[in-house]
């Protein structure tokens, strides 16, 4: 009867070792076709994106009239508009409420694009407005002439047309509340246009474990 016991422990210790063998194989492969891309390399997309972004303050002057008081630069991740309103309330918009206050006016109300000091207005030629045009899409460069001065060739090769909104850069500081923090704006707008970089993102677009999504939040 010994022989037989000794046998068959020793037939599941083997099965146990194939079983955990073929585990580790079919792991190993996986992971390396999740990391790895169609040429072998870990790496497989360059991205453009901008580290630096923009914090916007923007006070309301008279009812429905606001102007930008002062921008300064910040981490990208960390941009945003606060408005504070005549009566003291103050609000934070995000960058995608930011975004959506734009579109939404320039779907709706295009023929007044740049004409008046409406919050959309006001946060389209903002510093958070540079931002978003050139980190989403659309770009707003049909409206902001610093865009049409920086990126001419982008916007001949994407035929972009000006059409609408501001004519001239000079014109942007009637939505400042002086020329002070108009220049300022200037200056924090190149730091956000100097911070473009190129990163690498794994072939596919994939990251992590199994293949799982993942995009950058900048479109560059």
């Amino acid at each position: 009867m010994t022989p037989i016991k000794q046998n068959t422990f020793i037939k599941k210790v083997k099965d146990i070792t194939i079983s955990g063998s073929l585990s580790m194989l079919i792991l190993s492969a996986g992971l390396y076709s999740c990391s790895s891309g169609s040429d072998g390399s870990d790496y497989g997309q360059t991205e453009e994106v901008y580290t630096q972004g923009t914090r916007t303050y923007i006070k309301e002057v008279a009812k429905g009239e606001f102007k930008i008081t002062e921008e300064i630069a910040v981490p990208a991740d960390s941009s945003k508009a606060i408005v504070t309103y005549l009566d003291g309330r103050e609000e934070i918009l995000t960058k995608e409420a930011s975004q959506k206050l734009i579109d939404d006016e320039i779907a709706n109300n295009e023929s007044h694009i740049g004409h008046n000091n409406g919050l959309s207005n006001v946060l389209l030629y903002s510093g958070i407005g540079y931002f978003l045009g050139r980190t989403m899409r659309p770009n707003y460069g049909y409206y902001r002439p610093d865009f049409r001065r920086d990126d001419r060739q982008s916007t001949s090769s994407t035929g972009m047309v000006p059409r609408g909104g501001v004519r001239d850069q000079g014109e942007m500081s009637k939505f400042y509340s002086s020329n002070e923090s108009f220049a300022k704006s200037n200056e924090v707008k190149s730091t956000v246009s100097r911070s473009r970089t190129s990163v690498s993102r794994p072939s596919g677009s994939r990251s992590g474990f199994f293949g799982s999504g993942s995009r950058s939040g900048f479109g560059g």
